[in-house]
Formats: C-alpha cells, structure tokens, sequence
C-alpha cells in the first residue's frame, strides 16, 4: 500500500508539468513507452496508476497503446511480458515489442546525428501524447538512464543507435558517466521532445529493487530532480583511486557485454596504471549477441575505431563497446577478468588477463606493485557511482 500512495503522489504532483489527469485532457491518441525485461522497474504497480488518471481525463482503453522500449535488446517473450505487466493490463491493453533490427517497423524524424536522420517506432505517428516510463541508474553512454532515453535509444532503428553511441566515443566515459547535463544527454533530451515524449515516470530502485525514488513530470525536470536522488542512492564515495579496484558484475553479468559496465565504473576509482579485477560469471560467454566482441577484443580500440570508418567493419554497436573500453586498458589500467564461462585463452584473446578466483587474481595483481597496493572493493559495480571524497 505505502508504495502505491508513493507512486500515486508522484503522478498526481508532477514536476514542472500540470497533474496527468489535466495534461492528457483531450488527447485522442496516447502511446505508453516502457522499459523492458533487463530493468526492474515496477511496471505492474506503476501502469495502473498512470492509467487511472488517463481515466479521469477522459482517456478510454482504446486511446492506449503500449510499447516496450528494448533498444538493442531482443524482444520479450509471451511469458515475459505476462510476468512483467501483469494479467490485468494485459488482457486490457495492446503490448507492442520495439524491433531494432525491422526497418518497415520505423519511420524517418527530422532530429538528425550527424547527417542521418533519426528512425524511430513507426507508433508514434500519429499520437499526440506519449508517456515513458522507466529507472535512473548510472550509464557510461549518457550519464544516466532514464528520461527521454526511453525514446533514444530505446524506440530507435539500428543505424541510429549505433550513431548514437558512434558519437559517445567523442567524449571520454569519465566525462559522462555520472554526469547529467552531458553532450549525449543534450541531444537525447532534443530527440524526446521532438518525437513527443511529454510526460515520464521514473524510479530509482535500491539493490533489492525497493523504490528508493520516483519522480513523474516533465522529461527533463522530473529527470533532473530522479537524478539527484540516483546520486545519493548509487553514489559509493572512494577516499583515494586505488591501485586495484575489485568490482563484482553480478547481478549484471549474464554475458561479458553486459559485465563490462563495472569496467567503466571502477575507472572512476582506479588509478593511473592500476588494476581492475572484473568477477563476472558470464554463463553465457562473451556476447553471444555480438560475436565482434570475441572477434576483435578490446586490444587495439584506435585500429578497431579506424576500420569501422572505412567501412571494413559494419557493426558499431559492437566497435563502441569495444574501443570505449579498450582506451581505458590502453591509457589507465589492466583488467583480470575472474569468470567460470570464460576461459583464460579467450581472456588473453580479448585483451585481459585471467585468474580463477579473486584471491588469484589479487595476487597476481600485487606483483605489478614494489610497494602495498591500496585496494577497493566494488560490489554491483554494473550499477554504482564511485565519487571522490
């Protein structure tokens, strides 16, 4: 009950907006954007709330449609969506799953990156008030999560989400991890608006996934305000950079592309030359989505980045992740990966080293020092903010 009066409160209070029930008053087509299975926002709590006070502007059933946002995801199964959303919306609502990878389910915008236009879900054409609701965690790509990213990269075509992350590389991940107000977040927020993004929901969760926050409102000032509080709650303050940071993927090492976000975050608390000890399971190896990444490793991100521009590589989705971690193996710290689902010549191949377990690995990292190495332990480190006292 408390956490349904918490959303409710929210809804009815929005930030930097009318209340919904005023707002979508009127409105003859409203297009619902969600997050899908791999966030855990509380989707079966959340949706009958927002949908309650489109009742109460008049909005029926048949004026909703929901589209789950699954950017470079697969889409969600049957099952999953049935778990996610819940019997009751369901059977009431149309559930679309976003293809990435479909280009007759896109249409052309005028926003542009670059000198491409931006293709988004072809749902959107024609509705006059879109609602997205997700969670605020820290992201290497933008910041943080949340937002207008529902839109971009969340209903985007492949070209432009792998632009879109093309054009992170211009920037350093320590310059936007962490940081709201970024180059990236900037053309996001643009992109939102334009495709008609006027009203979100967003939760920031703890580590067993209890709403710490939510804010409802306007995408960019309701995002700011989620954002504080995602600071506060993901924040994990460091006294010093470390010699060797230990991060623990789990529970977001399904696969190394997943696990390699701890990567990002340990070189907010690395030092200069140090080591990072990634654990990470990674049951179902290095990305069996992306073989590039097994391919081509993260050895050589400049000759990688090079070959993607003339054309002889086609997937930057991959190359990104590959070149943005790559430049911090080359210029700011080694990693020892620790996993049972890959082995140490696939470690060596990729670019790391590999050790058994994390005693190993901290011992073979405290022979590239003369003196005691200071170390930091970084637990969930997929999803925290190392911040400098």
């Amino acid at each position: 009950m408390e956490r349904k009066l918490l959303i409710a409160r929210s809804i009815q209070n929005p930030i930097g907006c009318r209340a919904l029930s005023e707002y979508a008053r009127g409105k003859k087509n409203i297009l619902i954007i969600t997050d899908d299975n791999t966030r855990f926002t509380p989707l079966k709590t959340i949706l009958p709330q927002v949908i309650s006070e489109l009742r109460k502007a008049g909005v029926s059933d048949k004026q909703i449609r929901i589209l789950i946002a699954s950017g470079t995801h697969r889409v969600m199964t049957d099952k999953e969506i049935l778990v996610k959303f819940g019997a009751q919306i369901v059977s009431r609502f149309k559930i679309c799953n976003h293809n990435w990878n479909q280009p007759s389910a896109l249409l052309k915008m005028s926003s542009r990156i670059g000198k491409k236009n931006i293709c988004i879900n072809r749902l959107t054409r024609g509705v006059d008030f879109i609602i997205g609701i997700g969670s605020i965690v820290p992201h290497a790509t933008c910041g943080f999560s949340g937002g207008g990213k529902i839109i971009l990269p969340g209903i985007c075509g492949r070209d432009t989400v792998e632009d879109m992350h093309w054009k992170a590389l211009d920037f350093p991940i320590n310059k936007i991890l962490g940081v709201r107000d970024n180059p990236m977040r900037k053309m996001i927020d643009a992109v939102a608006k334009n495709a008609g993004l006027k009203f979100i929901v967003n939760t920031v969760l703890d580590n067993k996934n209890r709403i710490v926050d939510i804010v409802a409102g306007d995408p960019i000032e309701a995002h700011r305000k989620g954002v504080d509080s995602a600071k506060r709650a993901y924040g994990c303050r460091v006294p010093y950079l470390a010699d060797i940071v230990v991060a623990d993927a789990s529970p977001m090492d399904i696969d190394l592309r997943q696990a390699i976000k701890a990567v990002a975050a340990s070189e907010l608390a690395v030092r200069k030359g140090g080591i990072i000890i990634l654990k990470a399971r990674c049951v179902e190896g290095v990305s069996p989505q992306f073989p590039e990444f097994e391919k081509y490793g993260f050895r050589n991100p400049e000759v990688l980045k090079r070959k993607v521009e003339d054309g002889k590589i086609k997937s930057k989705m991959a190359a990104y992740t590959l070149i943005a971690i790559g430049r911090i193996l080359k210029d700011k710290a080694r990693v020892i990966l620790v996993s049972g689902g890959i082995t140490a010549d696939t470690a060596f191949k990729i670019g790391f080293l590999w050790a058994g377990s994390q005693g190993e690995a901290i011992k073979k990292a405290k022979e590239f020092f003369a003196k005691k190495p200071k170390i930091i332990f970084l637990k969930r480190a997929c999803e925290i903010l190392p911040v400098m006292d």
